[in-house]
């Protein structure tokens, strides 16, 4: 399937509810529901679909339409090139060529993860995460207008 950046993957697309996604994928291997941080009341759903290396995530501030997906495996193409297995040079070069502008390079390691870094590319509405210098998953997100609160929905729901 190709990652289309603010458009969604495969046939999937930003904005969809639930039922959509699960009319073309069947249905998922678990179900998930939970805040993002206890007792802010900011509820998102995801729906796991281990075998394909994807979770779709729906969240209460987007009226539970889809507004992340998240691949964690190959057989997903960005620019017509599979991306896991390359390291963040790579990418990051890969990124500059298509768009013509430079990803920013984050360091989120941790005790738990001694090397995780992000690759942030805003205008794609990709984080790209790597863990000993390897690409490990892509969260991949709708866009904004450009006063980066309206959101661009290529799905009417």
């Amino acid at each position: 399937m190709n990652i289309l950046p603010g458009i969604g993957i495969g046939e999937i697309r930003y904005g969809m509810i639930e039922k959509e996604v699960i009319s073309f994928l069947g249905k998922p291997d678990r179900v998930e529901e939970s805040e993002y941080v206890e007792g802010k009341s900011d509820w998102h759903r995801e729906l796991w679909y281990s075998h394909r290396n994807l979770t779709f995530t729906f969240n209460d501030n987007d009226n539970f339409r889809l507004g992340t997906i998240t691949v964690m495996g190959a057989g997903y193409s960005l620019f017509e090139q599979q991306l896991f297995g390359l390291g963040i040079k790579e990418i990051s070069r890969l990124i500059a060529k298509h768009t013509g502008e430079i990803a920013k390079l984050e360091d989120w390691s941790s005790e738990e993860l001694p090397d995780h870094k992000c690759l942030i590319h805003d205008d794609l509405g990709i984080m790209f995460w790597f863990d000993y210098t390897y690409l490990a998953e892509m969260q991949c997100s709708y866009l904004f207008e450009p006063d980066n609160e309206t959101v661009i929905w290529p799905v009417k729901s």
